[in-house]
């Protein structure tokens, strides 16, 4: 358990309690740092601009995306396409249903799923934003050349297919890591 810290804390009781990991991750060479970090920095940066300029935060936005790609996608369509937590995803469409941005029918073989759709609003919504997220991509992407996207793409394409195996170990019994 860790102890509670006062603000008066002193040098010497926090002296005590300082310690350094013996291991320490080499945050330059770890991929998996490197693509949070880098997600980090486009999710804040997009959903401070996405909310300045129209009024839509970044979560939104990417589910506005995915449901114009697949609409009459389920909660749990979105879920696997995104890898977000399917709670999650209902209450932002919820939120959006309520903007007039998407609009949900009863599935027509599973009367409790819902199928999404985007509305016209959504859709003139979404094709505005097109424009910057074109310029976000842009500038991301400065120096690469068209080769470099492409093995970046079948790279993160590889890395999102192996991400599965990322549940399995989040389920592991901790009591069995060394």
């Amino acid at each position: 358990m860790s102890k509670k810290l006062k603000s008066n804390t002193s040098k010497d009781e926090i002296k005590a309690l300082i310690a350094q990991p013996k291991k320490l991750l080499d945050m330059n060479s770890s991929v998996l740092t490197q693509v949070h970090f880098v997600a980090n920095k486009i999710q804040y940066t997009g959903s401070a601009g996405y909310r300045k300029w129209f009024n839509l935060g970044i979560s939104e936005f990417r589910l506005l995306g995915v449901i114009a790609n697949k609409p009459g996608a389920t909660g749990a369509d979105i879920s696997e396409i995104m890898g977000l937590d399917v709670a999650a995803i209902s209450r932002t469409l919820n939120k959006m249903k309520q903007n007039k941005l998407v609009v949900n029918a009863v599935h027509d073989k599973h009367p409790s799923y819902k199928c999404w759709y985007v509305t016209k609003e959504g859709a003139a919504l979404h094709d505005r934003i097109q424009d910057m997220t074109k310029m976000r991509e842009a500038a991301i992407l400065e120096g690469f050349s068209k080769a470099e996207v492409y093995q970046l793409l079948a790279y993160l394409h590889r890395l999102s297919a192996n991400a599965v195996a990322l549940k399995e170990i989040a389920e592991t019994d901790v009591s069995s890591i060394t």
